[in-house]
């Protein structure tokens, strides 16, 4: 005996046709063929117009701790990544600045060019200055604060390209009860 469908605020109520041109056959060479991606090239980013483009960041209103930053992207990758299978940002935080506590999927790797603070992950305070390096484990809620009296330059290595291709990639602020998904 076959179950009903059960519901909820999510399910569907009205369904469509799978398209046909959505799958195909494939012998084993042609399989092979079109399974190593192309090669992507080596790619630079230039520190200096980074700093530039940041501080341009700093002097307009619209960006803050938790906006102003820089991703550093290839153009030959599929997606909108350093690396197909790593995404790297620069942010900028003023004095007194900070990113506000969320927490995410992918897991982080941080840098810290230059200025001095402090970052919370989970329960963990981590102090910080010029050219320390930390990580944040996946799920962790965290923060970042700018408790010096220059600007903070922070470079981020996360594993979100990953996340994102098999629509694992969620995002949930500090102050949240929903975990928002970043896959449609």
């Amino acid at each position: 005996m076959t179950k009903s469908l059960q519901r909820n605020s999510t399910t569907p109520t009205e369904f469509r046709a799978v398209d046909p041109t959505a799958a195909e056959l494939q012998s084993h060479p042609e399989y092979f063929a079109g399974s190593i991606p192309p090669a992507i090239r080596p790619a630079y980013w230039s520190m200096r117009e980074i700093r530039s483009r940041l501080q341009a960041m700093a002097d307009d209103p619209q960006w803050d701790g938790n906006t102003r930053y820089l991703s550093l992207r290839s153009t030959d990758g599929p997606n909108n990544s350093t690396i197909p299978t790593m995404w790297v940002t620069i942010h900028l935080l003023k004095p007194g600045e900070r990113i506000d506590m969320h927490r995410h999927t992918p897991g982080s790797m941080y840098y810290i060019i230059s200025g001095s603070g402090y970052s919370t992950i989970d329960e963990y305070r981590i102090d910080w200055e010029d050219g320390d390096s930390f990580s944040c484990p996946s799920y962790s809620y965290h923060e970042h604060w700018n408790t010096g009296d220059r600007d903070v330059l922070m470079y981020t290595v996360q594993d979100a390209p990953t996340y994102a291709y098999n629509r694992m990639m969620a995002f949930q602020a500090g102050d949240s009860e929903a975990m928002e998904s970043l896959h449609k």
